[in-house]
């Protein structure tokens, strides 16, 4: 209903707000027996069963709609199409660009992990080989992105350094090939392309990233990248790895409460795109009496306690996973790997090692690998059953769905978006001429207004306001949006560090463990300082400009349109790094000894003597204390000088990002003025254009007969274009 309290979702996609239609729909009705019949696709009426699983008084119906598989290639011959149409605005190479633009963008899944979780081992899984080294994650200093290109039979890379230079190219690259780059200091990028096979294409540019762990510290610009992605508005995948033997790390602390904050933000979306794979499940054995359940249930309250509310939880054995499919695709197996393969029983015989079971998966998707195991039994295929009872196909099937349900839609909305603009305002030109065609008064006001709104072109004053607004933008909402973070940062992490490590004076046998673990989470509150300013500005900076384009546009609408893909491109903002000092040096300023009590110990009473009779009846042996000299670290001085330099950056940051403002304002200004010339001369143009045609009947008359065919073409583009849209 028009006023009712769902329509602000009406071009909100479904997931964003599905958890406030229940509850609305029976406030609204004043009813709790509802029966629904939904219209749309599969994976988004599983989300509707879902949200209706608590209400047991509602009944839902699903009427089957045409899913998007198809709309990607009508959409593609729409395109061509248009390029031999009648319409030259619609033949422009601009507006195709800007389509195959939208097409062509990538969609990234994330692979995050600390060290010693299996992150390598699980992307060999996926790639059914071997290719990226499986050692101690802080010794991964690289950014490796797979590119998905489902012809390729081998893979390639091409090696960049930070400043984005080629170092080296290889074709066929091999496992050892891939240790070679990881190891070389100057590489930091790893372009690869080959075949994804188990992630279905869907004609996306896929691309797999292997980042390095929140715990690496050789290059903090690899460590900020992980946190980009996690604030990522675009919403890429974030597979996030865990060591299902080994949870409560310092490294996953700050990650995981980044994790929870995006996690609030985007309705059932935002809980999608995080899977979180357990690892190592195999590890626990289960003739031991060593309960998988409770393993799962103990990482989801870990989970939950970083704020992270009904997480998605894969438990998986990725080496099981990769030593069958490296067997399946032919390829020579380690005495270790025959072990494996051998122990696949356990995975077979043991129903609570079928790990799909608990795979958070939709009903659809349950079904499809149950059948796929009973299709493996059927054959006696042991490997291939095995296989999805080790849980990572579970994980692929989770992959998939995700990109049918939102990156493809996504894809599609933007790109039928990015020309929708032009081919309405020539739908407005074409409905303009058949409104005066008969209506002599309705042309002469047109006329009329077309001769006001050309003077007042001439005149300038509306510009001229327009352009005295625009020297007057301070960008208010961006420096309020920079104190929340410093508020944050200072008030909120840096306190939490510093009552965490610093509440007291502790052992120096203890120093350096505290020490090095402090430094790991100051390194993360400065990467999350620093993502979160570049969102901040960039995202206020477009706010704020945005505001401006809408207001301009209320003054043109109708007459011409604004090209979006038109943002100045903004230089990245400059932070400073700060070295934080090295802990064994702090230890050994900030050390001091105590005389200390431990405990007593029984010792001759050497005042027993013969010649004092009074002590003739004393205790030969008596206890006496013990005290011996303990080293500790000064916590307040370790702490001052600990975190002097570090929170010097900090303020350094918050300064700079002011200073950066102040800078793109200028720029922002220049960019105003000259995209209010360049609409000014369009919008000229195209009042002549109305003005002639509202100016003599007999030419108009002429001009209409001559479009009739435009126009029929028109009609059946839009037609095909509301099409592909609909459900």
């Amino acid at each position: 209903m028009e006023n009712g309290k769902l329509s602000k979702y009406k071009n909100e996609r479904l997931q964003v707000w599905i958890h406030e239609l229940l509850p609305t729909l029976i406030e609204e009705l004043n009813e709790d027996s509802i029966h629904i019949r939904f219209k749309g696709t599969l994976p988004d009426y599983e989300d509707l069963r879902e949200a209706c699983q608590q209400f047991s008084s509602i009944r839902i119906e699903h009427i089957p709609a045409k899913e998007s598989a198809d709309k990607m290639e009508e959409l593609k011959k729409l395109v061509e199409h248009m390029q031999s149409g009648p319409f030259e605005s619609l033949r422009n190479e601009k507006v195709k660009e800007n389509f195959y633009k939208a097409l062509n963008s990538e969609f990234e899944i994330a692979v995050i992990a600390t060290m010693s979780s299996g992150k390598s081992t699980l992307i060999n899984a996926l790639l059914g080989k071997e290719l990226m080294p499986s050692k101690n994650e802080a010794c991964t200093a690289t950014i490796a992105r797979i590119k998905n290109v489902p012809e390729r039979s081998t893979f390639s890379a091409v090696c960049y350094d930070a400043d984005g230079n080629e170092i080296t190219s290889k074709e066929n690259v091999t496992y050892e090939d891939m240790d070679d780059f990881n190891n070389n200091r100057t590489v930091s990028v790893i372009e690869v392309e080959g075949n994804i096979p188990p992630i279905s294409a869907k004609t996306m540019n896929l691309v797999l990233v292997d980042t390095p762990g929140p715990n690496n510290s050789v290059d903090s610009s690899h460590r900020e990248h992980t946190y980009r992605v996690i604030k990522d508005d675009d919403k890429p995948m974030v597979l996030y790895v865990l060591n299902g033997t080994q949870l409560h790390t310092d490294d996953d602390y700050f990650l995981l409460n980044s994790v929870a904050e995006a996690m609030k933000v985007g309705g059932k979306q935002s809980k999608d795109r995080f899977i979180f794979a357990v690892n190592k499940a195999d590890e626990f054995d289960p003739e031991k009496g060593e309960d998988l359940r409770g393993v799962l249930e103990r990482v989801k309250k870990y989970l939950e306690s970083h704020g992270i509310e009904n997480p998605n939880i894969y438990p998986i054995s990725a080496e099981t996973a990769k030593v069958i499919r490296m067997y399946q695709n032919g390829i020579d197996l380690t005495r270790k790997q025959k072990q494996i393969l051998n122990g696949i029983d356990l995975f077979i015989e043991e129903p609570i090692m079928h790990l799909e079971q608990y795979a958070p998966l939709s009903p659809s998707l349950k079904n499809t690998i149950a059948d796929k195991i009973m299709m493996a039994r059927d054959h006696q295929d042991r490997y291939t059953e095995a296989l999805y009872h080790s849980g990572v196909p579970s994980i692929e099937a989770a992959i998939n769905e995700y990109l049918d349900k939102y990156a493809v839609t996504s894809k599609i909305t933007n790109a039928v978006n990015s020309f929708r603009k032009i081919v309405e305002r020539e739908c407005i030109a074409q409905k303009l001429q058949e409104d005066i065609k008969n209506d002599e008064q309705k042309r002469q006001e047109i006329y009329r207004e077309m001769k006001r709104i050309e003077g007042e072109l001439e005149q300038g004053e509306k510009a001229k306001q327009f352009r005295e607004k625009i020297e007057k933008l301070d960008f208010k909402n961006v420096k309020s949006r920079i104190e929340e973070i410093r508020t944050k940062i200072f008030d909120e992490e840096l306190r939490k560090l510093t009552e965490k490590f610093f509440n007291k004076d502790f052992p120096k046998h203890e120093a350096y463990s505290i020490l090095n673990r402090a430094k790991k989470g100051a390194e993360a509150i400065q990467s999350n300082a620093i993502t979160e300013l570049e969102k901040a500005i960039t995202g206020e900076l477009r706010n704020d400009a945005q505001q401006y384009i809408d207001e301009y546009r209320s003054y043109i609408r109708n007459i011409v349109g604004f090209d979006e893909g038109k943002w100045p491109t903004w230089a990245p903002i400059e932070f400073f790094e700060a070295d934080l000092p090295e802990v064994d040096d702090l230890i050994n300023s900030y050390t001091y000894k105590e005389k200390e009590w431990v405990g007593t110990r029984t010792v001759e009473n050497k005042n027993k003597k013969w010649y004092k009779p009074w002590t003739w009846l004393s205790s030969k042996y008596i206890e006496e204390d013990v005290y011996e000299d303990r080293e500790y670290v000064d916590k307040d001085r370790v702490r001052d000088k600990f975190l002097g330099g570090f929170i010097y950056s900090l303020e350094e940051n918050f300064a700079n990002a002011i200073n950066h403002l102040e800078e793109k304002k200028v720029e922002l200004k220049e960019h105003f003025i000259s995209e209010i010339n360049q609409l000014e001369e369009e919008m000229k143009k195209r009042v002549q254009e109305l003005k002639e045609m509202a100016s003599h009947n007999n030419e108009l008359q002429k001009r209409i007969e001559e479009n009739e065919r435009k126009k029929q073409w028109l009609d059946d583009f839009i037609a095909r274009l509301d099409a592909i849209l609909e459900i």
